[in-house]
């Protein structure tokens, strides 16, 4: 049996659908937007279906008509199915100098995600491996000697403890030290915490704005945090994202 948790953020999903999505821009010059992300849209897509880059090019596009058309470029991603903080370059220079800072981990990225109570008080590091499964958009884990074996290593502290509905949850803090391919979601999957609403991963709780019939409906994964290094200057940029309509505070 599954369990739906219903909040503002029902509605705000249907609206992503639509023609009308606003992308929140959290910090902005001319070298990079800091964005925060909406729950539902693909980064980057094949022309015809929206995503974060189209969206904001039409974004800017109205909201100053005789500027030429603006520079969005993309140096990382965020899933369909997870919001929150994502940086974009306006410029060729700037996306070449972000792309070199993600490539060399030297971004660092704080995640919050709401998965069934846990009794972990301390900081947990947890160490496995995985592989992308060959032709499915998924990953799971395998044995260190399986032939494309990645190691992938998370660290992760509970923030809080409540009750959503009748079910008791945990908010916990994540931070990366590999980038796999839904790390953080299989991971905590497969040690028995599935995040909220990621039925990929065998979570039995529709979170808020699951669509019936929907490919990938939103999970309780936010990227709540960015820090990086101006493209321009090298200083150092942090940037929180605030949490979608619905989420507890």
């Amino acid at each position: 049996m599954m369990t739906r948790i219903r909040g503002r953020c029902f509605s705000f999903f249907f609206a992503l659908t639509a023609s009308s999505i606003m992308i929140e821009i959290l910090h902005e010059n001319a070298w990079f937007l800091v964005i925060n992300k909406p729950c539902g849209i693909l980064t980057q897509a094949v022309p015809g279906i929206e995503s974060v880059h189209t969206t904001l090019v039409k974004q800017l596009q109205e909201r100053d008509p005789v500027s030429p058309t603006p520079f969005i470029g993309i140096p990382h991603r965020l899933d369909r199915v997870t919001s929150g903080a994502m940086v974009v370059a306006r410029n060729q220079r700037a996306l070449k100098r972000l792309s070199d800072q993600f490539a060399s981990r030297k971004v660092n990225k704080i995640y919050h995600a709401i998965v069934p109570n846990m009794n972990e008080s301390a900081e947990t590091r947890w160490t496995d491996w995985m592989r992308k499964v060959p032709d499915e958009a998924r990953a799971e884990l395998v044995n260190a000697s399986d032939p494309d074996a990645k190691q992938a290593i998370l660290r992760f502290h509970v923030v809080q403890r409540n009750v959503l509905g009748e079910l008791p949850v945990s908010l916990v803090e994540i931070e990366l030290e590999t980038g796999r391919m839904h790390q953080i979601r299989l991971q905590f999957a497969s040690h028995g915490y599935p995040i909220l609403g990621d039925i990929l991963y065998g979570s039995a709780v529709k979170w808020l704005g699951a669509v019936p019939g929907e490919r990938e409906s939103p999970i309780a994964l936010h990227a709540r945090k960015i820090e990086f290094r101006h493209p321009q200057n090298a200083e150092l940029v942090s940037v929180i994202a605030p949490y979608p309509a619905g989420w507890p505070s």
